[in-house]
């Protein structure tokens, strides 16, 4: 028997997998798995040639689907929402495999998770850094103040620092497994290509746009209308490329995924859309859709359900509400005390600095929560 410490294996299943299949043609079968530890127990067996598969599943069935069984799948180990299934047919024939939906699911929320820890860390660390650089600046000599609690806030800092590095590695891990099992499903998210005339080119800067889809879907409808038809958006989704041509009428498409789900792009573009860009972030994917129409056709609906579209303008605005409250309240509470501070010492160049720039943090952040609502409230009125 030996056991061996694999800490990010659920994040990275692909090369775990690969490594289970190893450890089994050298003659090491799994025996024992402890989630919380994150060690794997293997027990010496004859060597054998075997395709390993983790699935996840919330529901914790005992037992295997028939689909799987009959695909040669048989469940090795089970605990709790995890399953390790075993396959000792030759890998190239095998057609079927467990589902990566609810995994792909746990991962998206563990991104969420990783994300707001490496947003918090972020804000809390450029505010000394702010501090510093305008002492630096402006000549002012920074006073450390002798306090017998500066261990705690030692050890909070390395805390900072640790939770920062463990959620900057597992989004990379989270990032690279998602990647990997996109591109297994043949890159069906990688936007499709328009063709692009030869008439006048223009390109036009859009920032932001996620916080007001339903405004960039009219903007690109009216140039579409005045004979600007668009071919392309640039990789970072600010840049819009058009080519001077005739009037179309095209119906644009804002559409944001929590989870990016292979079969959401087979569906709609299976139903005429095409994808004109998509983000490469893995806790949400917008998708920019486009379906050209005839004049005595009706204007598509990508979603024609009322109550799902106002559902998901709630949780968009719920998702960027939550993103950026902790910047808001920090940066709020920091402008209160810079004003106590400088009292009437307005001549105090360092303090007008950092009251300056928390100011405009303040609304910037502010605005995108702000345009998000606007949005929900705008849907909102035009359902009703």
């Amino acid at each position: 028997m030996k056991t061996v410490y694999r800490p990010f294996w659920s994040y990275d299943l692909q090369q775990t997998e690969a490594w289970l299949s190893e450890m089994s043609a050298q003659g090491w079968l799994p025996a024992g798995w402890n989630l919380k530890l994150r060690q794997f127990t293997f027990r010496r067996d004859n060597p054998a040639r075997l395709t390993w598969q983790i699935s996840y599943d919330p529901a914790g069935s005992p037992e295997v689907p028939g689909a799987l069984a009959a695909g040669g799948w048989r469940k090795h180990m089970q605990q709790g929402k995890w399953t390790l299934y075993a396959n000792s047919g030759q890998p190239e024939q095998i057609k079927i495999y467990p589902s990566r939906k609810p995994l792909l699911k746990r991962n998206r929320n563990h991104s969420m998770l990783f994300t707001g820890l490496t947003v918090y860390a972020a804000a809390t660390a450029a505010i000394p850094l702010v501090f510093l650089t305008a002492s630096a600046l402006s000549s002012t000599p920074v006073h450390i103040v002798p306090s017998p609690m500066w261990l705690v806030t030692g050890l909070a800092a390395v805390l900072i620092l640790m939770l920062l590095l463990l959620a900057l590695l597992s989004l990379h891990k989270i990032r690279k497994e998602n990647k990997h099992f996109y591109h297994q499903k043949q890159n069906l998210h990688t936007p499709d290509s328009l063709p692009q005339s030869t008439g006048q080119k223009a390109i036009r800067l859009k920032l932001g746009w996620m916080y007001s889809p339903d405004r960039l879907e009219k903007w690109l409808e009216a140039q579409e209308h005045s004979g600007y038809n668009l071919y392309k958006v640039g990789r970072l989704g600010t840049l819009f490329y058009f080519t001077k041509g005739s009037p179309r009428q095209v119906r644009y498409h804002a559409d944001c995924q929590f989870t990016a789900d292979p079969d959401y792009f087979e569906l709609h573009r299976s139903a005429g859309w095409k994808n004109l860009y998509t983000t490469s972030f893995s806790t949400q994917k917008w998708t920019l859709w486009s379906r050209e129409y005839s004049a005595g056709e009706e204007r598509p609906q990508m979603y024609s359900d009322p109550f799902h579209r106002l559902k998901h303008a709630r949780r968009i605005a719920m998702y960027y509400t939550l993103l950026f409250l902790p910047m808001l309240l920090l940066y709020s509470l920091n402008l209160t005390t810079f004003i106590s501070v400088i009292g009437g010492d307005w001549g105090n160049s360092t303090l007008l600095t950092n009251i300056l720039l928390m100011f405009v943090s303040i609304i910037i952040f502010g605005s995108f929560v702000g345009r998000t609502w606007l949005y929900y409230r705008r849907l909102k009125l035009s359902l009703n």
